[in-house]
């Protein structure tokens, strides 16, 4: 069941999940704030959470490997577009940008953080899978080119978005869970942003440039380049080509 908690302001909707898991709380919860005072995304990044756009965390336990964990950034990748998709008409594209953006027309329109908390006393892993999904409008000065669903010509109700976000999510949890990683990659690989194109890549501040092949059996993003294949578990993709 889904169970829904409700704030006008926090810090980040993933320190008041952290909160929860902390007090017991069930799977399925999803944080949700019109506003953020301290949101956060990927590599300890500040995420400008603007008004009328939507933010939330969603808790989910798993009692899984460490090395498998992080293919729930692609299974909430997969969630989250999936369950937009209905929204868009056939001039809008929207792809996932590894390992974890959403692009709507090549422009970044959502972001996706994963956090772990472990609780002693518990044998599961409790995950917190964050979200922001521009709705109405984008931040400005951006690192990759942003845009929301507004500035696209299309107005999602917050509401019906949120909730089949959140159904979406209970179901590609299930389906890794009982099916393993092998439908969500291949359901990623549909949308994948450049595949077969070149890529610009970041690891640390090094520098890679390559043709992207996809994503392995694992998620770890797969570049042709001219040294050879490289498997990059880590990093950011800059841009494509």
């Amino acid at each position: 069941m889904l169970n829904f908690h409700y704030f006008e302001s926090l810090s980040s909707t993933m320190d008041e999940a952290r909160t929860h898991v902390l007090n017991n709380t069930d799977e399925s919860t999803i944080i949700v704030a019109a506003h953020q005072t301290a949101g956060r995304g990927r590599r300890g990044r500040n995420w400008e959470s603007l008004p009328g756009n939507l933010y939330f965390t969603y808790i989910t336990y798993q009692d899984c490997p460490l090395l498998k964990a992080p293919q729930l950034s692609f299974v909430a990748c997969i969630a989250v577009g999936e369950a937009l998709r209905p929204f868009l008409s056939p001039e809008h594209a929207l792809l996932y940008k590894w390992p974890n953006d959403l692009l709507l027309n090549g422009k970044k329109v959502a972001g996706i953080l994963l956090e772990t908390l472990s609780i002693s006393e518990k044998k599961e892993t409790a995950y917190l899978i964050g979200c922001g999904i521009n709705l109405v409008s984008s931040p400005l000065a951006t690192r990759y080119p942003a845009t929301s669903f507004q500035n696209e010509g299309l107005y999602l109700p917050y509401e019906d978005a949120l909730q089949k976000i959140a159904r979406s999510l209970q179901h590609y949890i299930a389906l890794w869970q009982e099916e393993d990683f092998s439908p969500i990659r291949m359901a990623w690989m549909n949308f994948v942003m450049g595949l077969g194109a070149p890529l610009s890549f970041d690891v640390e501040g090094n520098h890679f440039e390559g043709i992207s092949q996809g994503i392995d059996e694992e998620g770890a993003l797969i570049l042709k380049t001219s040294q050879g294949i490289l498997k990059l578990r880590a990093g950011e993709v800059l841009r494509s080509f």
